[in-house]
């Protein structure tokens, strides 16, 4: 019975601040550019997405968490200033954004053999 331990990489703060910069930055420069009658699908959704999957390739292991920590740090800030009337929007960027990290994070992987 040998147990394998795999040492994991520790959690970088650069990495946590990059993506609560990234989500924050990006959410809020395409919120304002299509303004408060336009589609919510690109502040939203894609922003979020492009914010997580530059947090992963920027850490390179273990983007997904360090997205959600800065994602989470991020949600506060995007539900007052950003979304005020529509704080879900801000969850859903929140949520978009960790997937975005995951997602990247899974297809960087190089299989093990």
């Amino acid at each position: 019975m040998n147990k394998s331990t795999t040492s994991k990489e520790p959690i970088r703060w650069t990495g946590v601040l990059f993506a609560f910069a990234a989500n924050l930055l990006l959410v809020t420069i395409t919120d304002y550019f299509v303004g408060p009658n336009g589609s919510n699908a690109l502040p939203v959704v894609i922003a979020p997405l492009i914010a997580g999957g530059a947090t992963a390739i920027y850490v390179g292991m273990r983007g997904g968490l360090h997205a959600l920590i800065g994602a989470v740090v991020a949600m506060p800030v995007l539900a007052i200033v950003v979304f005020p009337t529509a704080w879900p929007l801000a969850i859903f960027a929140t949520l978009f954004c960790i997937l975005g990290a995951v997602l990247t994070e899974l297809a960087l992987r190089r299989p093990t053999r």
